[in-house]
């Protein structure tokens, strides 16, 4: 009877072991706080990059396919940095970016052939940290490459 009495009192957490799991999850919380931010900036960045050579990519096979001419226009007044695609003149999408990504210059215009062809060309994306990549239309071998 008195080893049942003597399990009764080991079931609690001490206040120093307490105060021990506050600290570490308190430390975690702030590091989180400070990196987070950076890294929405960043993976943003890459999603809109992505995206764009996407696109383009898209336009090339659509242009080869559909024996038709494809072009990617882009915008960058200030605080509207967008790009449309146009089908032989016909504006089919419109591409807005998220809030603190921009253009990088200003980036010529992409247009494709029903061959596939077009003037090589680089679109720079940067974002509110900075940061940058870049789409990049090769004019021989019409490799479209992330950088």
């Amino acid at each position: 009877m008195s080893i049942a009495r003597a399990n009764d009192f080991d079931r609690g957490f001490t206040l120093l072991e307490m105060l021990l799991v506050l600290i570490l999850l308190a430390g975690s919380g702030f590091y989180l706080l400070i990196k987070l931010p950076v890294n929405f900036d960043k993976q943003r960045l890459a999603f809109e990059s992505t995206q764009l050579l996407e696109e383009i990519r898209d336009a090339r096979q659509a242009a080869m396919a559909e024996n038709n001419w494809y072009a990617v226009k882009f915008y960058y007044q200030t605080e509207d940095h967008h790009y449309q695609i146009f089908r032989q003149g016909k504006m089919i999408k419109n591409v807005y970016f998220k809030d603190g990504i921009e253009f990088f210059g200003s980036p010529g215009d992409v247009s494709f052939n029903a061959l596939g062809r077009s003037v090589g060309t680089t679109i720079t994306l940067t974002n509110s940290s900075g940061e940058l990549r870049s789409v990049i239309v090769a004019p021989v071998g019409m490799r479209i490459r992330e950088k």
